[in-house]
Formats: C-alpha cells, structure tokens, sequence
C-alpha cells in the first residue's frame, strides 16, 4: 500500500527529528506512465535547508524523433537534494556565505550553492518533487533503438501512401 503523497507543511516536517518517508507505488497525476512509480522518498529538515532523497522508477511510453514510432522507455533516479529554506536562515541571522548547519552535522556547502529553496512557511509536495526527479531523467532526443529505420518517405509498396507527417520530405528525394 502506497503513502499519500499528498503536500505536508515544512514546519511539521521541523517537528519530526527523523523526518517522513514515503512509499510510492502509484501513478503521478502529472507524468503518463505505463507502469505506477515505485519507490521511496524521505524529507528531513535541518534548520535551514530541507533534505530530500529517495528513489523510483516506472516505464513510459515516448515517440521516436527519427521513425515517428511509439516506444516504452524506463525511467528511474535515485538522488539525494538540499532544498534552501532562505527565510528560515535569515530569520536565524544567517547570511548566505555562512555555512549550513543540519542539527549537530555542519553540512560543507555555501547557500549559494544551492539551485532550489522552498518557503519555509509552504509545503513540501512529494509527488511533485518524485514527477521533476523522473522528468529530469527524459531523454533529450527519443530514439527506439539503435536499429531504428527511420522514416519512412517512400511507402512500403507500390501505391502505398507514406506518412502524412512526412509528405514534404518525398520532395528532398530523388
């Protein structure tokens, strides 16, 4: 049985000292996949920054840039993220040159350094971060494979009417 994957509020995530792990196994509402996402996820929050990590994987299906054919492709990540909690910070006193600090543990990064942040006052959204981990891991140009015929520009038999989507191709051909 999966977890809700629902939105929590950063500030009950402050609360628990060992944070909250999530179990996925269900479909995204924001990616299409053939397969549900499976996985797990665990936020804690570390003063300043809230720590992110997890893994999932699930099969989509993609169209080939080359053939125009459908394919399913797998995605799967497994990473681990610092999500900046600037307000949090400053309202500490903290500058963004200081370093952070998780609990005890002084975490060897500038703030500055960090790419994402959060409000600290909003929510963090589980299924959300999980659809952007997954999305980040799309490929960039959608190949079937590496023996893909590629379009087809002259039909396959006689009189056979080729592939509208390539019509203005035919004129390139000799």
């Amino acid at each position: 049985m999966a977890d809700d994957l629902r939105p929590v509020p950063i500030q009950e995530l402050r609360a628990l000292a060992e944070g909250r792990r999530w179990t996925i196994d269900q479909h995204l509402g924001e990616l299409e996949s053939l397969t549900p996402v499976r996985g797990e996820l665990q936020a804690i929050h570390r003063g300043n920054v809230l720590e992110v990590s997890g893994h999932a994987e699930t099969i989509v299906t993609l169209c080939c840039d080359r053939c125009l054919q459908h394919f399913n492709h797998p995605l799967a990540f497994r990473t681990k993220e610092l999500l900046w909690l600037g307000d949090a910070a400053r309202d500490a006193g903290l500058s963004e040159d200081d370093v952070l600090e998780a609990g005890a543990q002084v975490l060897d990064i500038e703030a500055d350094a960090l790419t994402e942040s959060l409000d600290p006052r909003g929510d963090f959204d589980p299924a959300h971060w999980t659809f952007e981990q997954l999305s980040l891991q799309l490929p960039v140009v959608n190949r079937c494979g590496p023996e893909c015929p590629g379009p087809n520009l002259r039909g396959s038999g006689p009189g056979e009417a080729i592939d509208p989507r390539w019509a203005a191709l035919k004129n390139l051909t000799p």
